[in-house]
């Protein structure tokens, strides 16, 4: 029901009717995800918001609009600002998305679906998101592969190790190796090479004929903290992330991930395959108030 193979990867833990579309979803959030993984503070990463979303957004299309379960979803745009770092107690069990899910109008055999939310802790509401995504029929859904496919996309999928160093994990926020997507590219101007590793058990939790738009959104938050270092290790979290999705990316073709500064904090972000852009997204941040030192020069307060 939230698209997911394995139980532990599901960050859901109750749904309940609270309006006209609008419902209260509970959480159940592991301490030691392989990503989003919890501190000793009770903080955790800002891009587990983006999948609670993502996966309240399927569920309730599933439960309450009438999806069905066979369709594929394709997002499109993903949104989300927190006003203050996400710290909870153990599991989420003070965490509430109060979440809107609506079908727009419009051709009645398309599911164009949005979905509006606030995130809850312990009563406090600190941040919002949204999302708007399409779910199609697997006909549907094949066609929109085979015109946005090329023909010389059929190649195997290259393993992470293989002709590419991966960034060290300490540097993008991840206390794995095999959690890090970054490796260095041909010019530190020209972006990271993505590593995809599609049997990494949270990444690519299940089959997919696609780069998934997560691992990208996950690529994006990495990138975001190489440029920010040595800020990023010293308390500073992703405050906002403003996304979009262009067009499927082929697993067969390399993919690069850049990051250019917009602000102070802020950046812009690409993931490309060949000239054509995949996703973009704006970040901002800003160095935790609870974090464990003072104030750094560059970077600003949350």
């Amino acid at each position: 029901m939230v698209h997911k193979s394995a139980d532990h990867e599901v960050l859901l833990e109750s749904a309940t009717r609270i309006g006209e579309d609008r419902f209260a979803v509970g959480m159940h959030w592991p301490d030691n995800h392989l990503l989003h993984h919890r501190r000793a503070d009770g903080t955790r990463d800002s891009l587990l918001v983006a999948e609670t979303m993502r996966q309240s957004g399927i569920y309730l299309s599933h439960r309450f609009h009438d999806v069905p379960a066979d369709y594929a979803f394709v997002l499109h745009r993903f949104d989300f600002q927190l006003n203050e770092p996400v710290r909870d107690r153990e599991e989420g069990a003070d965490a509430i998305l109060d979440i809107q899910v609506r079908r727009e109008p419009g051709n009645p055999n398309r599911f164009r679906m949005a979905s509006f939310a606030t995130l809850e802790i312990a009563g406090r509401r600190i941040g919002r998101a949204a999302m708007r995504w399409d779910a199609y029929a697997p006909r549907q859904y094949a066609s929109i592969r085979r015109r946005g496919a090329r023909p010389d996309t059929e190649q195997p999928v290259t393993p992470a190790s293989a002709g590419h160093i991966a960034l060290p994990a300490a540097l993008v926020g991840r206390d794995r190796d095999d959690a890090v997507l970054l490796a260095d590219g041909p010019a530190a101007s020209q972006g990271w090479r993505l590593l995809m590793d599609t049997g990494h058990p949270a990444l690519f939790d299940h089959t997919s004929d696609h780069v998934p738009g997560m691992v990208m959104v996950e690529a994006f938050r990495q990138a975001v903290l190489v440029r920010m270092a040595p800020q990023a290790a010293a308390g500073w979290m992703i405050r906002q992330m403003d996304t979009s999705f262009h067009r499927f990316g082929d697993l067969g073709l390399p993919v690069t991930i850049t990051a250019e500064p917009v602000g102070e904090g802020a950046f812009q972000l690409v993931a490309r395959q060949r000239t054509q852009p995949l996703a973009t997204a704006r970040v901002a941040g800003c160095a935790d108030e609870a974090g464990p030192v003072p104030a750094l020069a560059g970077a600003a307060r949350c």
